[in-house]
C-alpha cells in the first residue's frame, strides 16, 4: 500500500496550497486550474488502472482509492479553502 487514501488526500491538499499561493487565493483562475488538475489526475488514475488490469488480469489488484474518492477529495479541498 504505497499510496493510501490519507496520503493521496494529503498530497492533494499540499498541491492545492502551492497553487493557491502561486496564483492568489482570490483568483478566479484558481478554480479553473484546480478543475483541470482534477480532470488530469483522474485521467492518469484511469490509465494506471487500465495498465494494472491488463498486466494482472483476474487478480483483483487495484489502487487503494477510487475515482469517487478522488472526486470527493478535490471537492472537499476546494470547498474548504
Amino acid at each position: 500500500m504505497a499510496y493510501p487514501n490519507k496520503e493521496v488526500k494529503k498530497g492533494l491538499v499540499s498541491t492545492y496550497k502551492k497553487v493557491e499561493r502561486d496564483m492568489g487565493s482570490t483568483s478566479s483562475q484558481l478554480q479553473v486550474v484546480w478543475r483541470y488538475m482534477q480532470d488530469d489526475f483522474i485521467a492518469q488514475y484511469q490509465a494506471y488502472d487500465q495498465i494494472i488490469q491488463k498486466c494482472y488480469p483476474n487478480t483483483g489488484l487495484q489502487l487503494d482509492f477510487t475515482v469517487k474518492d478522488l472526486l470527493s477529495y478535490f471537492s472537499s479541498i476546494a470547498a474548504s479553502h
